[in-house]
């Protein structure tokens, strides 16, 4: 008994040094909706402990994390402490980070609202009627949501606070999971495979082993996308253009 406690002992010592060591690759949500860290490299992943629950939707940036509950929306920062705290509508939430790597832009999908977050807290912006599937920040005050009509995405550039500011730059012959990267440019999900948008607006195709079904941020330069029944998990990396992906491990409850 005592050879099998000092072995737990050694154990944990050796996670808690691993812990503090290891990069941090973003945060992950289990099925039970609760944010965990996710500490690792490529191919070597391992989830950490619960740092928020009852969570509908969160994006990670430089180990601090936007995190969408109820009727709550909250900033976490990398200690696992809530640095701020707004009242939001209820459902799931997008968001777009600026060049600083703050989150700047909150949507809620069920009110269609897009507001700015701002250090005094939320501020709404403008409402639609579109479905907007990602949003993503561009450079200056200009920003960028894809929307989904008539079976394909279109690509509009706006001025937040200004609704007469739309441009539509391209329709995308596509209609799966979409999410806005930090360069403009889009993944998109069609089926089973991903498709990566390219500096000169072409897409790469990429073949994946079911249908996928999601797409979400998973931290500094991470996506998570989900397939088809819940039966995998992939940490895709995204790299100058080109796409690798990892099996993300299962997160128990």
């Amino acid at each position: 008994m005592v050879r099998l406690l000092i072995g737990a002992l050694v154990a944990l010592a050796g996670w808690a040094q691993w812990q503090a060591t290891a990069p941090r690759a973003g945060c992950i949500r289990d099925g039970d909706g609760r944010l965990r860290p996710l500490w690792g490299i490529a191919g070597n992943f391992v989830p950490g402990e619960a740092i928020a629950e009852g969570v509908i939707s969160a994006a990670c940036r430089d180990g601090r994390a936007v995190v969408k509950l109820g009727r709550e929306l909250l900033l976490v920062d990398e200690r696992g402490v809530v640095s701020g705290r707004w009242q939001a509508p209820p459902g799931p939430a997008l968001f777009a980070y600026d060049a600083a790597g703050r989150p700047a832009l909150v949507y809620y999908p069920e009110e269609r609202l897009l507001c700015r977050l701002l250090r005094e807290g939320l501020q709404p912006v403008r409402s639609s009627e579109e479905e907007v599937a990602a949003i993503a920040w561009l450079d200056h005050n200009r920003a960028l949501r894809a929307v989904r009509r008539d079976g394909a995405i279109e690509l509009v550039e706006f001025v937040p606070e200004d609704p007469a500011s739309d441009v539509l730059v391209e329709r995308l012959p596509w209609d799966g999971p979409v999410l806005a990267l930090d360069d403009g440019n889009l993944l998109v999900a069609d089926r089973s495979r991903l498709l990566l948008g390219q500096a000169d607006g072409s897409f790469r195709s990429y073949s994946m082993p079911d249908v996928v079904t999601a797409l979400r941020p998973l931290g500094d330069g991470w996506i998570e996308a989900e397939l088809a029944g819940g039966s995998a998990r992939f940490a895709v990396r995204i790299t100058r253009g080109e796409l690798a992906m990892f099996v993300l491990p299962e997160v128990a409850p």
